[in-house]
């Protein structure tokens, strides 16, 4: 009798191993772009986005906004009693409750008054006055 190789096993080749290793590398390479953390939001932010915003309107700092236009017009004597922080933390918020809308991870604050910007958001970059 002869020890030959049973027909069903396969012999395993250095070269499909490596197609193998680099085709997965590149599908996480491909996922970890698809999931940046620039344009995803964190997880169940959405609910304390919209809490805070509607905590802005019952205040004062918000008259309106529109999240089709990317727009929400504030009350500048209100606004401008709160600390940079606060601004910042208050933009994001909207910039939030718009990219649950579908409409955009952006928001500008416009003065209602006066109709000068008092702070945006772009997706990646906050500006304030």
């Amino acid at each position: 009798m002869s020890e030959d190789k049973p027909e069903g096993t396969r012999s395993t080749s250095p070269l499909g191993i490596m197609i193998g290793l680099a085709a997965l590398g590149l599908l996480l390479v491909l996922l970890m772009f698809r999931t940046g953390p620039s344009t995803d939001l964190p997880p169940d932010q959405g609910p304390m986005a919209k809490a805070v915003v509607d905590n802005m309107m019952t205040n004062g700092v918000l008259v309106d906004y529109a999240c089709d236009k990317n727009t929400a017009w504030a009350n500048r004597a209100v606004w401008t009693k709160y600390n940079f922080e606060q601004r910042r933390n208050m933009v994001i918020a909207l910039a939030t409750v718009c990219e649950i809308q579908r409409a955009g991870y952006r928001i500008s604050i416009i003065d209602y008054d006066t109709k000068r910007e008092l702070g945006s958001f772009d997706g990646k970059d906050i500006r304030m006055e």
